[in-house]
């Protein structure tokens, strides 16, 4: 039974990593063909495994056209639609720096009028994720009636950062966009029993706010007591990072799991089958109060997957608990394996078992200690993959706070959250009570800010070096007598050796990364680095340095940039100044339009100064030294790089009477293998003089999926066609990479085209086509 299971789910998770679905009716005949062979020699292992995989191939499949057939229509993309709205879960708030605030929340979309011409409309459209920046308040359960603007799911693709697009597809979201603010109606509050669980969440919601709001606590009190961590604001995310515990302030299966051994607990007074059943009963109240998020739903899973066989009076195996649990999973997310928690959630409870039978011996507060300890370092180092560093303090820091958070703070939320029903003021007093470890913590973080320790070590090791830790890990809690013991402390050392680069002397590599409508440009060299632009976002929170760039470098084992260049001041370039300025030492930095506050080694771009190292040399074209009343955009800071023979323009945002004047004045030195197309396509950009005299055979355009304005404009495409000039986009292609080698284009490859899965919804084509990689462009 277990083998089949095993072959079944393999199957499931392997089709979500293909590029294109297999054809369903070949699989389901030959699924047929094989179920047929296995009646006729049922003892046959073979015939046995080939009907599991068929099956399980079969199903992914089906569950992956299903998805696809679900999306939006491309036609329907960025056309205003009226709709019914019915909003399904509590809406997670943020508040921005410069001002304003948003409200995003999944909702089933009715459509009211079909805008497409061939009438062919879906009439309902479910879960959509919908953004509102209106100033009405929206609450899980109510109809609105909204004008809509809606995307297929879609999200940047760039090496290192969370894959957002996979994330969108693992919860089947077959849309994303915005609500207008004018003409947003409300047409019934929340009613009946159409998902209960989440008026209630809502409720638990409303009640935090208003006792909290403006608090420390309110975040993580919001956070535990209905999953949502919208109100932990980027500054006390990085305080709970720093100690190793962000795994804790918000509900995951980490916490289903502790609540259902509290529940199991009080249980056993009762006997052990009522100790079961009161761990399956909190664990599944407090997944409600989650709202059965996809981390919750695996936990639930692999929690009945014992509970079960103990109900039923059955011997608890792990192998075949995780067997089974590793099956329901695969049938309710089939893509769960691109998803972190997958991969902590089986791994730890792996490394549970493994301890167990490995040492039964051991006594319950032992085991416990041990477990925790084991858990905190295990866990901590496998999840720096995903997350780029480690808390040094997380092992003591958790074995502190994973009892409070069991037997107080989790069970103080819930049942907080169940009293609000019948007796809210007791439930404020239970919240507040919950609050006193949490104001506790920010006192001990404040104190030990003082003294300037470094908390968090930046680490970021490689699948090698982690697969090494793992059996370094399994070497050293096997039995006693294990020879060659000693090699597990080898290779649990692994994930601490530096990441290099690997870029040999006369490499060079140019990243144009996927930051949506903004600029990012990576140059590494074998021993420099130079970053061009920041990209878009909120420069006091959430940005394209601190989501894409920041990861991206950590992910090349980058730790310190010889060069920064700001093209100008504009949000979409220079939003994650400070972010990445916090994050890398910074050499020198170089800018359009303005300075930047407590940066040291900067200067003004001027016409003529360049930085020269080895074969990589910088040379700024504009501005000049005076400049009189003209904008921002025209102030960027443009820049040629030459790489031996090899030339790469950076032109920033000018337009065309910049570049008229560059043409005029400095036709000669715009020359450039590679263009990266300026201000993202815009139709005041990319003259025909400019194109000239540039002559490029690659333009790399940055720009945002269907963005607001337009970029780029039909015009300025048909001048790049014309010209015979390939022009790679990140918006269809994702992070755009260049390999320089020996003075010559070794490589144009595309981020989407190396990472291409059918749930993308995205064919990606070839960047440079006419380019075979054999020669120089030119």
């Amino acid at each position: 039974m277990q083998s089949w299971m095993i072959v079944s789910a393999a199957a499931v998770f392997a089709i979500g990593w293909m590029p294109v679905l297999l054809p369903l009716p070949a699989l389901f005949a030959a699924g047929l063909t094989a179920l047929l062979a296995c009646l006729c020699w049922p003892r046959s292992r073979l015939t046995l495994g080939l009907t599991a995989l068929l099956a399980g191939a079969s199903y992914a499949t089906w569950w992956g056209e299903d998805l696809l057939q679900s999306r939006l229509p491309s036609q329907m993309e960025d056309t205003a639609l009226e709709v019914i709205a019915l909003v399904l879960e509590p809406p997670a708030r943020r508040t921005f720096s410069h001002g304003g605030s948003r409200q995003r929340f999944p909702a089933t979309l009715e459509l009211l009028s079909c805008p497409v011409a061939s009438g062919d409309c879906p009439q309902q459209l479910k879960p959509v994720l919908l953004s509102y920046y209106g100033d009405k308040p929206i609450k899980a359960g109510e109809r609105w009636r909204f004008t809509v603007k809606l995307k297929q799911p879609r999200g940047l693709s760039n090496p290192g950062s969370f894959n957002y697009e996979s994330w969108l597809a693992q919860n089947a979201v077959v849309a994303t966009g915005y609500a207008r603010e004018k003409g947003a109606r409300r047409l019934s509050a929340a009613s009946g029993v159409s998902r209960p669980h989440q008026r209630w969440r809502q409720r638990v919601a409303d009640a935090i706010d208003q006792e909290f709001g403006g608090r420390a606590e309110h975040g993580v009190l919001l956070a535990l007591s209905t999953g949502d961590r919208s109100a932990i604001n980027p500054e006390q995310w990085q305080q709970f990072q720093r100690f190793g515990l962000n795994h804790l302030v918000v509900i995951s299966g980490l916490h289903v799991g502790l609540v259902a051994g509290l529940g199991f607990l009080l249980g056993r007074v009762l006997g052990r089958r009522w100790a079961h059943g009161m761990a399956a009963a909190t664990a599944l109240l407090y997944s409600a109060l989650a709202g059965f998020a996809m981390p919750t739903l695996r936990a639930l899973i692999m929690l009945a997957s014992v509970q079960l066989g103990a109900l039923l009076g059955r011997k608890i195996r792990p192998a075949r608990s995780m067997t089974l649990a590793l099956f329901a999973v695969a049938l309710v997310d089939p893509l769960a394996t691109h998803g972190v928690g997958f991969w902590l959630s089986f791994g730890a409870v792996a490394c549970i078992f493994y301890l167990r039978h490995m040492h039964p011996g051991l006594g319950g507060l032992q085991l416990t200690l041990l477990l925790q300890l084991l858990l905190s370092i295990a866990m901590g180092v496998v999840a720096s993959f995903w997350f780029g560093g480690i808390g040094w303090l997380a092992p003591l820091a958790n074995l502190l706070a994973v009892p409070i958070l069991t037997f107080y703070l989790a069970p103080l939320c819930l049942l907080a959250a169940c009293c609000l029903f019948f007796e809210p003021e007791l439930a404020l007093l239970l919240w507040q009570w919950a609050a006193l470890p949490v104001q506790g913590f920010y006192w001990i973080n404040h104190a030990l800010a003082d003294l300037q320790w470094p908390l968090w070590l930046h680490l970021r090791p490689s699948l090698w070096a982690i697969l090494a830790f793992v059996l370094g890990l399994l070497w050293l809690l096997a039995r006693s007598g294990t020879p060659l013991r000693w090699l597990a402390v080898v290779l649990l050392c692994m994930p601490l050796l530096p990441l290099r680069s690997g870029l040999a002397p006369g490499v060079m590599e140019v990243w144009l990364l996927d930051v949506g409508q903004g600029l990012a440009a990576v140059v590494q060299t074998q021993d420099r680095v130079v970053v061009y632009d920041t990209g878009a976002g909120d420069p006091a929170g959430p940005n394209m340095a601190s989501s894409v760039l920041i990861p991206f470098l950590e992910s090349r084992g980058i730790d310190a940039i010889d060069l920064l260049i700001i093209s100008h001041g504009d949000r979409d370039h220079a939003s994650g100044v400070a972010s990445l300025q916090r994050r890398f030492p910074i050499a020198e930095t170089w800018y359009g339009d303005q300075p930047f506050k407590g940066f040291a080694g900067q200067q003004a771009c001027r016409a003529g100064t360049s930085r020269r190292w080895h074969e990589l040399e910088m040379r700024q074209l504009w501005p000049p030294a005076s400049l009189v009343g003209i904008s921002s955009n025209n102030r960027s800071c443009v820049v040629q790089l030459r790489f031996g023979s090899f030339s790469l323009l950076l032109p920033g945002d000018i337009e065309a009477h910049v570049e008229r004047h560059l043409v005029r004045e400095q036709a000669l030195e715009l020359e450039a293998e590679v263009l990266v197309v300026p201000h993202h396509g815009s139709r005041s950009s990319s003259s025909s003089p400019f194109l000239g005299a540039v002559s490029p055979d690659v333009a790399l355009l940055s720009r945002g999926y269907r963005n607001r304005f337009g970029h780029p404009h039909r015009e300025v495409m048909a001048r790049y066609q014309r010209r015979g000039i390939s022009v790679c986009d990140t918006a269809e292609h994702g992070a755009l990479q260049i390999i320089v080698h020996s003075d010559r284009v070794h490589k144009i490859t595309s981020w989407r085209q190396q990472r291409a899965y059918y749930w993308s919804g995205i064919a990606s084509t070839a960047c440079a086509p006419a380019y075979n990689g054999a020669q120089s462009l030119h």
